[in-house]
């Protein structure tokens, strides 16, 4: 058994609903959830978690969710990783999906991720391989809008839709717990550790409505995609 001075992965992951941290020490994993106004709950959590021990990696899931959780998430790890002086690593739930997706894509294929975001919409990720950034193009959708062609591998929550609709499919699902935890040790070894003064959530606009999302583009600017709300 592992001594209780071994260091943690702690990974603050609410862009699921309800909010959760995980953590790993020497191998063995541990989760607790927090709630949908996770600010009051996520110190006392990770103390629950750490019982005395270290942290020897902090990781943050920046989205898609809800704006409130997730701006509380990056909050809180920004302050924690100042306070502790701790390597921070940050990713989008989707990126683990959208690196094995462009891993079996074909040169001119297209991948297709497509998530539920409630009241009708869809999130339609477009993936390519080949690129350093594998998601090429981001959109919000009605299900009638999806643009799914023959040709493409479809993945996500909503990979049937490219079964019924001719194109092939991505049978990997969501992430587990331990596959965002692998991912997160993978991102801190090949040096892609986040500035935590640069942590932005990659959100929904609007929990209820969930029309668009704010992104952090690559030179850096904030970009906004799906309808205005």
């Amino acid at each position: 058994m592992a001594a209780l001075s071994d260091p943690l992965t702690v990974l603050v992951d609410c862009a699921t609903r309800p909010g959760r941290i995980i953590a790993r020490r020497e191998g063995v994993d541990l989760q607790r959830t927090v709630g949908d106004r996770p600010l009051g709950t996520l110190a006392s959590t990770v103390e629950e978690l750490l019982d005395g021990s270290g942290i020897e990696l902090l990781a943050l899931v920046t989205g898609p969710g809800p704006l409130l959780p997730l701006r509380s998430a990056a909050a809180f790890v920004r302050l924690l990783a100042w306070s502790r002086g701790l390597p921070v690593v940050s990713f989008r739930s989707l990126d683990p999906l959208a690196d094995d997706l462009a891993a079996a894509l074909d040169v001119t294929q297209r991948g297709l991720i497509l998530e539920p975001l409630g009241r009708n919409k869809v999130l339609q990720v477009e993936v390519r391989s080949g690129q350093a950034q594998p998601i090429d193009r981001v959109s919000v959708v009605a299900p009638t809008d999806l643009s799914i062609r023959r040709d493409d591998l479809v993945a996500g929550q909503l990979r049937e839709e490219g079964r019924v609709r001719g194109a092939g499919v991505f049978e990997r699902g969501v992430s587990s717990e331990s596959s965002l935890l692998d991912y997160a040790v993978a991102l801190w070894r090949c040096g892609a550790v986040s500035d935590i003064g640069e942590l932005r959530a990659w959100y929904v606009k609007d929990s209820g409505v969930r029309r668009g999302f704010d992104v952090r583009l690559a030179d850096g600017s904030i970009g906004r995609v799906g309808r205005p709300t």
